[in-house]
């Protein structure tokens, strides 16, 4: 066989073994040799011949260990392959020789600027930046480290200086952003040098520490989209879909009705959940008010996205603005949480992680293909020291230089418990009170099962919060409207009612997974999937309005009273819709926009939810360790549980209560219950709160309803 028709690639997949892959399998075994870019030769002795997918598979030893900072060949008579990264970059030994916890990415001074970023296996780095007296870009070559990390200091002031990295790599030179870039010109094209003083709000104390110690079970998390929740267009907001624009006061729909931040303030609610703003790439910046998208396509993990900022040329701009919000929001006395999307990447390709260390970032299969647990064909490698580093650094910038107050990881069972739990303890080291929680589901990824950080390893993470997925399901039913019902849907199976009980107490399903009730982050709505309005409207076509409603109530009282921390996505107090979309990530502004019309409409709704929530925080009773539930005997149709506690008589003027009966009917009739010839006051009867007295020794609970009695 001709050696010119054999298609071959080569790659180092340890440090003195190489693979070569061709098309066609050597007839006669040619002789091997391997060649660095000062002509040094050694020979190749094939230990391994494979057949894998129709490619053929020599392993070849080499006499000598290889060194990634140096560039091969691999000659076969008068052919020579290019040598590649292969494997070698998951070792273990390439994760003990290449790890550095030093600082990395721009460090900025007013005198000079260090830029440091890591590639072990780059051949040669160069800094490539704009210089403003010639509007034209330099380029100066790094100097390489023991570790991988390439540097290089300019002196002067650097700030707002553009700058990319070239670097060889794989014999080829490649241009990236800078992996650590704490903010980025349009569409996140360039990085870009920032003196962060200069990015902070007015009143903006850099030195304080924000510190949380506000306990879980005392939080209520509701969920916002930046731009969902200004851009209708009766919000009143003048920088609508605008980080600046839930910064705004008194803002009104054109009847008068309180929209945006007031809204917000006024729902009771302690913890604003922000979806990502962390720099993504589904939105063309220069388009922003045109394309729309969740924003779970990080790129850059430092930098704020500029589709929220008044000014997406202008790298201050978007650090400065989400600053002034969170700011804002915290002197309203909410707490931010960010959700942070670690587990993948827009494109893998077009990554700075696989331009600067190809295959490392990322996990593989045994055929060294990507494996795609998180269903967009890339799972981070957070197992692998710097990838561990990443997530623990940009953790703590956003921590520190934003002064967020905790984290919903994304998709957080495809990462590691190791990490998670280094992370957490550094972060609570910063503030004790930071909240943490995540998705736990158990993915597809190429990790060993006891090693996720998925929902059944809660106990083994103790300062996570896990998404109760057996919580949601049980109350409302399946996700998907052809799975089975829930509570709410009038499902009487025993199974069901046994299961409301447990997720009542704070467990998930059946099963003690939690240490706590505080694991267990309670929802029946979220981003994902349809709103409930629009999923109880497909599963129960045949019933008026006001019926499905009382059951989307019945799911809210649940949620707000049941043991753990509730989860409300905003909107959902209002009937929130979609219009029947269920995945409206990238869907218009009609489709995702708060409706504030249609809030207004429904303001009824929305006292009620105030209302509930002003209950469940006056009276300890119904916080973690104040009372046990206890399950009552009631009727089939209806769930009811006492709790009691030792109480003082009242503090700053309120009462506390000594006991309440909570009792939830599913059914469409009126169920009575016993109470036992004692006088009760009821709080909240048939989605309405106000205090009156009952004298009877039986209640009845109005049809698809909660109510709540009590004794002072």
């Amino acid at each position: 066989m001709r050696l010119d028709t054999i298609s071959a690639e080569a790659y180092i997949d340890n440090f003195s073994m190489i693979t070569i892959v061709v098309n066609k399998p050597f007839s006669i075994i040619p002789s091997l040799v391997l060649i660095d870019r000062k002509g040094a030769k050694q020979p190749l002795t094939i230990d391994i011949q494979e057949d894998y997918h129709e490619k053929y598979i020599y392993k070849c030893k080499t006499s000598q260990p290889l060194d990634l900072y140096t560039e091969y060949w691999v000659a076969c008579e008068e052919i020579r392959i290019p040598l590649k990264v292969g494997s070698v970059v998951r070792t273990e030994r390439f994760d003990t020789l290449f790890y550095d916890d030093g600082v990395l990415g721009a460090i900025y001074s007013p005198d000079s600027t260090t830029f440091k970023v890591w590639s072990p296996v780059a051949n040669e780095i160069r800094l490539k930046y704009k210089t403003e007296e010639l509007n034209s870009f330099s380029e100066c070559k790094m100097i390489r480290s023991e570790k991988g990390v390439w540097h290089l200091t300019l002196e002067g002031n650097h700030h707002l200086t553009e700058y990319t990295y070239l670097a060889k790599v794989n014999h080829e030179w490649v241009e990236t952003t800078d992996p650590y870039t704490r903010s980025v010109t349009i569409n996140g094209e360039r990085s870009v040098v920032i003196n962060l003083s200069e990015t902070d709000p007015e009143g903006w104390n850099r030195s304080e520490k924000r510190i949380n110690l506000r306990a879980k079970t005392d939080s209520i998390l509701y969920e916002v989209h930046i731009r969902d929740f200004t851009v209708h267009a009766d919000s009143g907001v003048k920088n609508k879909g605008k980080y600046l624009g839930l910064t705004e006061k008194s803002t009104k729909t054109s009847n008068g009705y309180p929209t945006g931040l007031d809204y917000l303030k006024s729902l009771g609610v302690t913890h604003v959940q922000l979806m990502p703003v962390a720099d993504f790439g589904s939105v063309d910046e220069t388009k922003s008010d045109k394309e729309y998208n969740w924003g779970y396509d990080p790129v850059h993990f430092f930098a704020p996205e500029g589709s929220y900022s008044t000014d997406p040329y202008d790298p201050v701009s978007r650090v400065k603005e989400l600053k002034v919000l969170i700011q804002t929001l915290q002197t309203n006395g909410l707490s931010v949480i960010l959700d942070v999307v670690f587990n993948h990447v827009y494109i893998r390709e077009d990554s700075a992680f696989e331009k600067l260390v190809p295959g490392y970032y990322f996990r593989y299969d045994d055929g060294g293909n990507p494996v795609n647990g998180t269903g967009v064909g890339n799972d981070t490698a957070s197992e692998r020291k710097m990838v561990r580093k990443f997530i623990i650094d940009a953790l703590t910038y956003w921590l520190n230089e934003y002064k967020v107050d905790g984290f919903r990881f994304d998709l957080m069972g495809i990462h590691d418990i190791e990490t998670m739990n280094i992370a957490s303890k550094k972060l609570k080291s910063l503030n004790p009170g930071v909240f943490l929680l995540g998705e736990g589901w158990d993915l597809n990824t190429y990790l060993e099962p006891e090693r996720k950080a998925s929902l059944s390893s809660a106990k083994r993470m103790p300062d996570y919060s896990f998404f109760n997925d057996a919580f949601r399901d049980h109350v409302k039913g399946s996700i998907f409207p052809e799975g089975a019902s829930g509570f709410i849907n009038g499902n009487q199976d025993d199974r069901v009612k046994n299961q409301m009980i447990h997720v009542l107490r704070g467990y998930a399903g059946n099963q003690n997974l939690f240490l706590a009730p505080e694991q267990s982050i309670n929802y029946t709505e979220c981003h994902d999937n349809h709103t409930l309005f629009d999923l109880l409207a497909i599963r129960h076509p045949h019933e008026n309005e006001t019926t499905r409603r009382k059951r989307q109530q019945l799911a809210l009282a649940f949620t707000l009273f049941a043991r753990g921390v509730p989860f409300i996505h905003a909107g959902q107090e209002f009937f929130r819709t979609k219009h029947g979309a269920e995945n409206s990530y990238n869907l218009p502004d009609r489709i995702n926009a708060i409706d504030w019309n249609f809030c207004e409409k429904n303001d009824h709704s929305v006292v009620y939810f105030r209302d509930l929530i002003k209950i469940k925080k006056e009276q300890p009773i119904f916080r973690n360790g104040s009372a046990e539930l206890q399950e009552k005997n009631v009727p089939r149709g209806a769930l009811g549980f006492e709790l009691q506690r030792v109480f003082t008589d009242k503090e700053g003027g309120v009462l506390y209560w000594k006991k309440v009966l909570l009792f939830f009917n599913q059914t469409l009739k009126p169920i009575g219950v016993p109470l036992e010839h004692q006088e009760w006051n009821i709080a909240v009867e048939d989605q309405r709160c106000g205090k009156k007295a009952t004298s009877s020794d039986c209640y009845l609970i109005p049809p698809l309803s909660f109510s709540l009695l009590y004794k002072e």
